[in-house]
């Protein structure tokens, strides 16, 4: 008698723990997201599905889920929705206040408020707000929430994890790494009297999936079409008002086929009518580069490198009579320059 008890006992554990595992979602694969608008980065779980706003990011692990956070059909599959947003504040309001009219507005709303702490968003204080509730008619779809906020130079930044039904607790892992991961924008100073177009010492970073690098806070990536056999194209430029067009770092990455860099270097020579040549280490790997002038008062350098069968080229373009200003603030990018 007493063994079919403990059988019984190990049954049900074993579908319980079943159960459980049923409504975590396994994460294969990591990757790491950044916005050139928003000023965010971060670590979540690679192939989920992501809506960009111009201050706010919303990650699903499904299309069906976000759909579901959007017409509350509870035909929809149950799934996790994370939040990461910011919206202005005056300056008489902090991140508690903001929480405490969140919280009032939720109770309203027919939430029930499970607790409210303390917590931190990028080793900043933060207050943190969870609740529950039932969002649609038929009364079987309970949604858990939960809202950490902080304040960074007069903006509020908020970490918002939700989760129907059952998938809310065996997937906080997820808002864990988001959370112990993410970078919030830095506010951009200019100092009086200083021309807002020259790079300044402040630095955000860069990473795609060939490289990563930090560039000046003042200048935006943004995607180059891709041309040819090309499989990664981007621009650096400043992004401010009064910023130079003709002052960009464009790199671009294209397959090697078997080709070293002194073979990439002699088939690529004759398109850059180049006054000099050099060598140089770029994250690592040897490079060379060509000094040219293609455009009456700019003047250019280009790197070649290759690594993992892959050709970068790496073009420097600057204004010539201010050399001094952008030159130097561009060999920074590039010693910053990391391969993957």
């Amino acid at each position: 008698m007493k063994n079919r008890i403990v059988l019984f006992i190990c049954v049900i554990l074993l579908v319980i723990s079943g159960c459980a595992k049923d409504y975590r979602f396994e994460v294969q694969n990591w990757d790491n997201f950044q916005d050139a608008i928003f000023k965010v980065s971060f670590t979540y779980p690679k192939d989920w599905y992501i809506v960009k706003e111009s201050n706010r990011i919303a990650i699903y692990n499904s299309m069906e889920v976000a759909e579901k956070f959007f017409t509350r059909d509870p035909r929809k599959p149950d799934g996790v929705q994370i939040i990461i947003a910011s919206e202005e504040s005056d300056t008489m309001q902090n991140y508690e206040k903001y929480i405490d009219a969140y919280t009032a507005d939720q109770e309203a709303a027919g939430f029930k408020i499970k607790g409210v702490s303390n917590s931190k968003i990028e080793g900043l204080t933060a207050k943190q707000v969870t609740f529950v509730g039932i969002v649609e008619e038929t009364q079987k779809t309970k949604l858990n929430v939960t809202r950490i906020a902080t304040l960074k130079d007069s903006v509020i930044y908020y970490i918002q994890y939700s989760g129907f039904n059952k998938t809310f607790d065996p997937n906080k892992f997820i808002l864990d790494t988001i959370l112990a991961t993410l970078t919030l924008p830095k506010k951009i100073v200019i100092e009086k009297g200083v021309d807002p177009a020259i790079p300044i010492a402040q630095v955000e970073k860069y990473i795609d999936n060939f490289l990563q690098l930090e560039y000046p806070a003042n200048f935006a990536p943004s995607d180059l079409p891709k041309k040819g056999d090309v499989v990664g194209a981007i621009r650096f430029q400043g992004k401010l008002e009064g910023n130079r067009r003709d002052c960009t770092i464009d790199i671009d990455v294209r397959p090697a086929k078997g080709l070293n860099l002194d073979k990439v270097v002699e088939q690529n020579s004759k398109f850059f009518k180049f006054t000099s040549k050099g060598n140089a280490v770029i994250g690592g790997e040897k490079a060379t580069f060509l000094n040219y002038s293609l455009v009456k008062g700019v003047d250019s350098r280009v790197y070649f490198v290759v690594k993992n069968d892959k050709i970068f080229r790496i073009i420097l373009n600057y204004y010539a009579p201010m050399k001094k200003d952008f030159l130097p603030a561009f060999e920074k990018v590039v010693a910053s320059i990391r391969f993957k």
